[in-house]
């Protein structure tokens, strides 16, 4: 009996090592991670606070000119234009990461007031962060994947705007061919009755104004 539970033991205890050796090459690999993210803190923090701060800023500018632009088209109409609605809610969406960028970014800076553009009016968009200690370090490791989240959502809003920019040209484009068929229709009528009838090879033979004496 003792014989026979011998290979179940002994294979119990090689899946016991094998999970053990696995678990300890996972924990090692994200120590070493977490190691790698805080010791590249003072260099990729900058880098990825500056450019997402970019984007958000660019978006929402873009946001308030063509609400701007969409609402003045529409002055003398009560109801606001179709239009407007999509840019509202990217507006709202923007406006609200920035806020949350704004509270996540607060403890690596040394001032966060000159950051706040849409009220002070200033244009630089450099953070002047502080000295990055262990303290930062380890925020920077819990708050990293955030930050990256908040560069993924940016991305999705300019794809959603250039999807609407592309939607709104394909519409411009469209109106302007209709309006010139509308005119070409127009000039084929006026030459037909200034000049005479129109024959089947689309020569217009001309009508005699006046008798033959």
């Amino acid at each position: 009996m003792a014989s026979g539970l011998l290979p179940i033991s002994q294979a119990s205890i090689i899946v016991g090592f094998v999970s053990f050796a696995f678990t300890v090459f996972t924990f090692l690999r994200v120590f070493w991670d977490s190691i790698q993210t805080m010791w590249s803190a003072p260099k990729e923090l900058p880098r990825l606070l500056d450019n997402v701060r970019t984007e958000l800023y660019g978006e929402r500018a873009y946001f308030k000119n063509a609400i701007k632009q969409a609402r003045s088209k529409s002055r003398s109409s009560i109801r606001e234009p179709e239009e407007i609605t999509p840019l509202s809610i990217l507006n709202d969406s923007i406006r609200e990461m920035m806020r949350d960028f704004r509270d996540m970014e607060a403890p690596f800076l040394n001032d966060t007031d000159h950051l706040d553009i849409e009220k002070s009016g200033k244009v630089s968009l450099r953070g002047d962060y502080a000295r990055m200690d262990l303290r930062r370090r380890y925020i920077w490791l819990q708050t990293r994947p955030d930050f990256v989240d908040v560069a993924n959502q940016v991305t999705r809003i300019q794809t959603r705007r250039i999807a609407y920019e592309t939607s709104n040209t394909l519409s411009c484009v469209r109106d302007v061919q209709k309006r010139v068929q509308d005119l070409d229709d127009r000039i084929y009528t006026l030459e037909e009755h200034f000049l005479g009838e129109r024959l089947d090879d689309g020569k217009i033979y001309v009508k005699r104004r006046y008798p033959d004496k």
